[in-house]
């Protein structure tokens, strides 16, 4: 039988593709995967204990998932012009990374749900993967010619660059495969150079231990270097991202108004229910609101503005322990560490205790 042509597909079954997604198809088994290389990185310790993918390599990395699938659709999402290109964050503000700006997976899961509904009324058997740890999604982007893997080790489209999020179906139905291409990075080593901490080395591979993004969405506990780095960021951290030439727009836009920005202070005292309403599409451990508070103590810590130290100050009696612990850091960071004793007096916690005594040995 002729492998179905999948813009002809697209036309018969009505199916309105926008603008800004992109649909690459690869016939299966392609014979690739990716376990080892997954493994590898879990070994050098260089995932930093993340999850989600490397919870079960051999699965995740493994491309030729089903039997009975011939072809995978793989889906891209381009919201590069969907993102506010203002770097302004007043005092006592911080600031959410771009790629997180909104739930960017909406319009992709939107259009693939649509290709679903056809697959089934046409009673096609498919499976879907969007931002799932079960399934490597970068896994057919190269072969189906739709860009390449990049030097920050995110994957790169021409004038797209790495703003895009992809999403696989795999389907039984064979469809004609789109071309590989060749593309390449060349001598271009921007988002080494842009990195904040280093956490890409020399060969490209980016060490999450040092990954800004990713010490803002561990439970574990940040190290004061990382506090340190994390500057103003409340969530997430795109410098690799925004210094992509091919993700680059020739057009320079300046903001006076960042509506981006968050207010520190208003968001710790915010009721735990309306954050995660207000960011339901952040990851955060647990679910758990103390790490998103977390984060913003580091930032307004990093970003302080005159009423900060009285702030901390009333904080920290009514913040769980694992909150004071960052606390006590900003009153330290603040210059402040020695003017907080009595806070300490009736401390029942000894860990917070022993916190306290070393930030205090740490001041000069």
């Amino acid at each position: 039988m002729k492998d179905i042509n999948l813009n002809n597909f697209i036309i018969e079954n009505s199916l309105d593709i926008p603008l800004d997604v992109s649909i690459g198809v690869v016939s299966v088994p392609t014979g690739l995967n990716y376990s080892d290389q997954i493994k590898k990185v879990k070994e050098q310790n260089q995932h930093a204990n993340m999850k989600f993918t490397f919870s079960n390599p051999d699965y995740s990395g493994l491309v030729d998932k089903f039997d009975w699938a011939n072809s995978a659709l793989i889906f891209a999402y381009d919201y590069k012009n969907k993102v506010n290109t203002s770097n302004l964050t007043n005092i006592g503000y911080g600031q959410i990374a771009r790629f997180a700006q909104q739930d960017f997976y909406l319009p992709l899961k939107k259009i693939i749900n649509q290709f679903e509904d056809i697959f089934n009324e046409l009673n096609i058997k498919h499976q879907t993967f969007i931002d799932n740890p079960k399934h490597y999604d970068r896994s057919f982007f190269e072969k189906s010619g739709m860009g390449w893997q990049g030097r920050s080790t995110m994957m790169l489209s021409p004038g797209i660059g790495p703003w895009q999020l992809l999403g696989t179906v795999y389907v039984e139905t064979n469809f004609q495969s789109t071309d590989e291409r060749t593309y390449s990075c060349g001598e271009c080593n921007l988002c080494q150079i842009s990195c904040p901490t280093g956490a890409l080395d020399n060969e490209y591979k980016l060490d999450s231990n040092k990954c800004i993004s990713y010490w803002l969405q561990s439970p574990e506990i940040i190290p004061y270097d990382m506090r340190e780095s994390i500057g103003n960021r409340f969530y997430g951290c795109d410098e690799c991202l925004i210094s992509c030439p091919p993700g680059q727009s020739n057009k320079i836009k300046i903001k006076t108004k960042n509506e981006f920005q968050v207010n520190l202070e208003d968001l710790l005292e915010t009721n735990d229910e309306v954050l995660l309403k207000n960011y339901y599409w952040f990851y955060i451990p647990k679910r758990n609101v103390d790490y998103l508070k977390r984060n913003a103590v580091i930032a307004l810590t990093n970003n302080p503005n005159k009423s900060t130290f009285n702030f901390f100050l009333k904080l920290y009696t009514n913040s769980s322990d694992f909150l004071k612990t960052y606390i006590l850091w900003g009153f330290w960071k603040l210059g402040k560490i020695f003017e907080i004793s009595s806070l300490l007096d009736n401390e029942v916690n000894e860990n917070l205790k022993l916190e306290y005594e070393k930030l205090k040995s740490m001041t000069s």
